[in-house]
């Protein structure tokens, strides 16, 4: 693209208005598809200072993963959202991970992604088989049982409830 999608823009502006003067963020990013079903890997986000890991693990717990140390199943990533916080409210100490949700297995998941990137460049597709792959794309990522849920929710309010405190000290 030739400029920031609007999303970006639109994320920045929250951020800025809502971060603006604070000393402290904590930032949870949430996700799905990688690992085991229902599990909360918690993944380091920021630039892989040795203080800020430390900050993250001391605040989420010991078990944060980071990629920079090859402890995480998420390869290195570019262009990740968490930039929005450190760009637009540099003088605050930032506390951030995201939470990858397992879902299927990986040859799934990926199966799916590739049967959506099928339908893509084959538009000709008859209604039944693109159903099919959207359904398959959507379980990839989503597990529509009530086990899955409340697992998604509870480690996901226990990281908010970790956030909160971490701000506070």
């Amino acid at each position: 693209g030739v400029g920031p999608a609007w999303s970006n823009t639109a994320l920045r502006g929250i951020v800025r208005a809502l971060g603006a003067g604070r000393r402290r963020l904590a930032w949870i990013d949430l996700h799905t598809g990688l690992g085991p079903c229902g599990h909360g890997e918690k993944i380091y986000m920021g630039d892989g200072d040795a203080a800020s890991l430390a900050r993250t693990r001391a605040c989420f717990g010991a078990d944060v993963t980071s990629y920079y140390d090859g402890s995480s199943t998420s390869a290195k990533l570019s262009g990740v959202i968490y930039r929005a916080a450190l760009d637009e409210c540099p003088d605050a100490e930032f506390t951030g991970m995201a939470l990858e949700y397992g879902t299927l297995p990986l040859a799934q998941v990926i199966e799916a992604l590739r049967g959506d990137q099928w339908l893509a460049n084959h538009p000709e597709a008859g209604a039944t088989q693109r159903a099919a792959i959207k359904r398959a794309v959507r379980d990839a990522f989503y597990v529509d049982r009530a086990d899955w849920k409340a697992m998604v929710w509870a480690q996901a309010r226990v990281a908010a409830l970790q956030a909160l405190k971490g701000l506070s000290r």
